[in-house]
């Protein structure tokens, strides 16, 4: 058995729910559609039990998702698999493309004997493809994508084992206060993202009274090098600002670093996840020192769980996790343990006992979801640049020397 946390509810919880959805299943088998198929299948519990994963996996092969995801299944299966049954991944690639996105999504959807899905990376992709699956009757976990649209739809089968891009906004706001930072500036990407990156740290900030003397913004497209951020940033070294509020991507993020710093702009800078890759480091070289990023997982986090898969992950791989590895396992693991304690792999049982699950233990933090799919009470992570690598943040206030000045 695959089991981790606790549970809101009681044994039960897994006959109760089962026993709806073979209701379900005997209003809508005459249809013949996927949704009832894929019930059906999934109460005669035979068979291995398949998962969609929806991943770039040709463009994003520098980050070691898969590692995490395959530990993780190599895990449950030495342990005698789920439910007793296999758990299989089947791999499509999305490409990054929203069309390309609803294409695996209908693949999937289509087929009954995928039981449910994790995916995708992009948020602009996994909004519009979670419009296919749950319709279909599959069950999906978003292992990354922080849009708040994703779950603000009423899909009931549609989950988030991340943070949004409010919920870092807010939290980096907070950092930020408690750092002691009174003035501070935001420069954001003029996208989605940025947008509501920038909305939630601007609105924390001044319920904390922080100031927000300046709030600019530059386009995606406009960031081929340095000197195109030169403008809008001159005059800001004369705003007496303490830190600069950064919601942008890599690589123009760091392009923006380098701007600043050659602006004379030396304050430090704070941003979002979506800057917690190492292109970060290797596009802005010095000028990234002192930079605070959240994320949702650094190796080096003292928590009991980190340190097994950090060690484990070495073990296996000869390299030390990254936050992309540490969501695909936490994501797999996480699944399995609902459906062991749904007792099925029908996805509105699965969806029950995920929507019961409370401080189930993760290597990315605790998992309890609210009603919309969401996780609540999760802290985020940090980590700086330091000498030209990401190290761990212990949030400590202005107890660290967080955030200093490039050297």
């Amino acid at each position: 058995m695959v089991s981790n946390g606790t549970f809101a509810k009681g044994p039960r919880i897994g006959a109760v729910l089962m026993i709806a959805a073979l209701a379900s299943i005997g209003g809508c088998r005459r249809s013949g559609s996927p949704a009832a198929e894929r019930a059906a299948r999934a109460a005669r519990g035979t068979g291995d039990i398949v998962v969609g994963v929806a991943w770039p996996w040709a463009a994003r092969g520098e980050v070691r998702y898969a590692e995490g995801l395959d530990m993780a299944v190599a895990e449950i299966t030495a342990a005698g698999g789920v439910l007793g049954r296999r758990l299989v991944l089947r791999k499509e690639d999305d490409r990054e493309s929203v069309d390309e996105g609803e294409l695996v999504a209908q693949r999937l959807a289509s087929d009954p004997g995928v039981a449910a899905v994790i995916g995708h990376l992009q948020s602009y992709v996994s909004v519009p493809a979670s419009a296919i699956y749950d319709p279909s009757g599959l069950l999906m976990i978003a292992p990354t994508a922080t849009d708040p649209e994703l779950t603000a739809r009423g899909y009931s089968r549609v989950f988030r084992a991340t943070f949004t891009d409010a919920e870092v906004g807010r939290q980096m706001a907070e950092y930020a206060a408690r750092r002691g930072y009174g003035r501070i500036g935001i420069y954001y990407i003029r996208s989605d993202y940025g947008r509501d990156l920038a909305n939630a740290f601007e609105e924390r900030a001044n319920d904390l009274g922080i100031m927000i003397p300046v709030r600019q913004s530059y386009e995606p497209n406009d960031a081929s090098g340095s000197e195109s951020f030169g403008p809008a940033l001159r005059g800001w070294s004369e705003l007496g600002l303490d830190a600069i509020f950064l919601a942008g991507e890599v690589p123009s993020a760091a392009r923006a670093i380098v701007a600043a710093r050659k602006a004379g702009v030396t304050v430090p800078v704070i941003g979002g996840d979506a800057m917690s890759s190492g292109e970060l480091i290797s596009v802005a070289g010095r000028a990234a020192e002192g930079t605070v990023v959240a994320t949702a997982f650094h190796a080096d986090e003292p928590r009991p769980e980190v340190r097994r898969f950090a060690t484990a992950f070495r073990q296996r791989y000869g390299v030390a996790p990254d936050a992309g590895s540490a969501l695909g396992y936490d994501v797999v693991r996480l699944l399995a343990a609902a459906i062991e304690r749904a007792g099925t792999a029908l996805p509105d049982s699965v969806a029950g006992a995920l929507r019961s699950l409370r401080d189930w233990k993760g290597v990315t933090g605790s998992f309890t979801f609210d009603s919309a799919g969401n996780l609540v009470g999760r802290s985020i992570a940090k980590m700086v640049v330091r000498d030209g690598a990401f190290e761990y943040l212990p949030d400590n206030g202005r107890s660290t020397d967080a955030g200093a000045r490039p050297r």
